[in-house]
């Protein structure tokens, strides 16, 4: 078989399940997503265009993990079909190697590598940058349009907006009260007759200037009012509360593109501080577009090797969601050493490659002359028994 035929055969194979495995565990992780945002559309009046947007910005943080996740899906759905259908082993008969298999499925990992590193580098933290512009864009439009005349408003969690008139172009308001309870020891009561209403990009906020008024302060332990009055009074509120259950906090280096995170890193060691949430960040956005090539090399081996029961969809299915767990579990793990200081940032980030890796040259070795593994049948009845349960749980 010609090298250029075997590499046609051997991507379409893989690129109708690569499609939908993308498709599916994108679906799964943005399920939660969506019904936040289907909530604000219900409770919030935003429109159907601007969730639309949100949405959009959304999506690059699932796809650099549901990416890696579905080439993984991929490869074991197809070379396991080949295996089920004994087709591996006649190109094995006809004089084709391991190797030979291994090969153009390489390049296809280091185009999913590359899409990786671009959304881990570039597209996600700019997505991040643009998502919490919009949600500040819309909570600033919804607050203001949201105070209405003569009710009671209680958009903002443990705070009580009342507004006797407001005043084009809107943002002045007279006969304001707010009730405010965000502090568990005390409660405030503020009367203003006039209030300007503004908004501050750079610290996500909405001031209210309250102007000639009174604030009565409440202990919870205690009976009675202290009243303070003034003459000016800046009320903040933050605009990411008013997104309730649909804000998107992030740490800063998240958000950071990747000249900006490296230029953090040597401005805090220049300075002598510690970087690792920065090094963490940025490790972690390289190692895991390694991700596809590890996956590659796991999923042939792993379709390879010698087999005491014949390979279905489940059982790649079922393994595929087995050597997830593991990785992930790994990268958990290195993380959470990586921030406590017990690894050093690049160990951390590498660790779930390193392992993984190291285990799949293993099994490729064993592939590759044909030397079944230890316990094979048992891992075989392990996998078929995991890949029956979903085939029943897919036809319920």
């Amino acid at each position: 078989m010609k090298r250029r035929t075997l590499t046609g055969y051997l991507l379409s194979e893989i690129l109708p399940p690569l499609l939908l495995g993308l498709l599916t565990f994108t679906f799964i992780l943005l399920i939660a997503r969506v019904l936040k945002l289907v909530e604000l559309i219900v409770t919030r009046g935003i429109p159907l265009t601007q969730v639309g947007r949100l949405l959009t910005l959304i999506l690059p943080t699932f796809l650099e993990l549901t990416l890696p996740m579905a080439f993984l899906l991929a490869i074991l759905l197809g070379l396991g079909r080949l295996s089920g259908d004994q087709e591996l082993l006649a190109l094995k008969s006809s004089g084709v190697s391991p190797l030979q298999i291994l090969l153009p499925l390489t390049f296809v990992a280091a185009s999913v590598a590359l899409i990786t590193l671009l959304l881990t580098t570039w597209v996600r933290p700019a997505a991040q940058v643009a998502l919490k512009n919009e949600l500040y864009d819309i909570a600033k439009t919804r607050i203001v349009t949201a105070l209405r005349e003569k009710v009671f408003n209680d958009d903002f969690p443990n705070i009580l907006i009342y507004v006797e008139e407001i005043r084009p172009p809107g943002n002045v308001a007279q006969g304001i009260l707010i009730i405010d309870k965000r502090e568990s020891a005390k409660d405030n009561i503020i009367l203003g007759k006039v209030g300007l209403i503004n908004t501050e990009e750079q610290t996500h906020t909405l001031s209210l200037r309250l102007f000639d008024g009174s604030i009565y302060e409440r202990d919870r332990t205690r009976s009675g009012f202290s009243q303070t009055n003034f003459n000016i009074y800046d009320f903040k509120l933050d605009l990411d509360e008013f997104m309730g259950p649909a804000k998107m906090k992030d740490a800063g280096p998240k958000e950071m593109s990747l000249s900006r995170l490296l230029k953090t890193i040597d401005e805090k060691q220049a300075a002598g501080m510690v970087a690792t949430p920065e090094l963490m960040e940025f490790h972690q956005r390289i190692a895991f577009s390694f991700a596809p090539i590890v996956f590659c090399l796991l999923g042939v081996s792993l379709s390879l090797l010698p087999r005491t029961s014949r390979a279905n969809r489940s059982w790649g299915v079922a393994l595929c969601i087995v050597w997830l767990v593991i990785y992930y579990a790994l990268l958990s793990l290195g993380k959470a050493l990586g921030e406590r200081g017990a690894f050093h940032p690049v160990a951390a980030l590498w660790f779930p490659n390193i392992v993984v890796g190291v285990i799949s040259t293993h099994l490729f070795r064993k592939a590759l002359y044909e030397s079944p593994l230890l316990l094979q049948a048992r891992f075989d009845a392990a996998s078929l028994w995991l890949g029956q349960r979903l085939t029943r749980f897919e036809n319920r």
